[in-house]
């Protein structure tokens, strides 16, 4: 059922594009209008001989993360090509709920944080608390946070990124939403990288006219990305499972 607060609402979606969005779907349900904008193009690195060197001696790591399920995807195409059966031993986690179900669908049995869906999230997992002399494997793109492998490296793991995709910005997509921005009610960005991309506010404020509208992040971390570029109407939400990322669109607007 779709929530009333949401009724007629303009809502801009930065985040890029995947086959199975349950956020959307979700969106979908509401009187909202979406408007899809995906200002990051996902491209893989095929080509990469470190990563071919890396999968090619995946047997010899205790752990593997996957951080979104972008990396997830292309992880398992390259494993499948190099590893008809996979080494035992491995420890699976995933940030995020269908990151997790990417990897599920493999057969494979993977660990995620339940509630703050977030590095900082998996990294309060007591599965990862002791992790001296292990060897880790980060798959993810080619840019990112490296809160991960520094907090994993002190506790004594011995980690490395398997970098398998690179965010392209979409020049079509970056004008599509800034001719947007005079009728948005609302700015969602998943990530600081979108709103870096689309560029600080003192640039953009020309093409809203006028238009404070507000913007939804998934966490702190982010927010404090956006309040740096100059975005002032900031809503963090409590993580960035769907149902709370739509809750905390529903209370923006419930409250004006």
């Amino acid at each position: 059922m779709g929530s009333s607060a949401l009724e007629g609402k303009r809502l801009l979606v930065m985040r890029s594009h995947r086959k199975q969005d349950d956020f959307l779907e979700l969106l979908k349900d509401t009187s909202s209008e979406v408007l899809h904008r995906p200002i990051l193009d996902i491209k893989s690195l095929e080509n990469s001989e470190k990563i071919k060197k890396q999968i090619s001696n995946f047997d010899e790591f205790d752990i593997a993360i996957f951080v979104s399920m972008h990396a997830a995807n292309f992880a398992i195409g390259w494993l499948d090509r190099y590893w008809p059966m996979l080494p035992l031993g491995v420890d699976y986690f995933a940030i995020g709920r269908q990151t997790a179900s990417a990897i599920k669908k493999f057969g494979l049995s993977v660990l995620c944080p339940s509630v703050n869906v977030t590095s900082d999230g998996l990294l309060s997992m007591q599965e990862l608390q002791d992790v001296k002399s292990k060897k880790v494997i980060i798959f993810r793109g080619s840019t990112g946070q490296d809160t991960l492998k520094h907090e994993l490296t002190l506790r004594g793991a011995e980690v490395e990124y398997c970098n398998l995709y690179q965010r392209v910005l979409n020049n079509g997509q970056k004008e599509s939403i800034l001719k947007e921005l005079p009728t948005i009610d609302c700015m969602i960005a998943h990530s600081g990288e979108m709103l870096e991309s689309l560029g600080v506010w003192d640039d953009v404020e020309k093409f809203a006219e006028g238009n404070k509208f507000s913007v939804l992040v998934p966490s702190e971390r982010v927010a404090e990305i956006a309040v740096k570029l100059g975005y002032s109407s900031v809503v963090v939400a409590k993580s960035a499972l769907p149902e709370v990322m739509l809750a905390a669109l529903d209370k923006i607007f419930s409250s004006t």
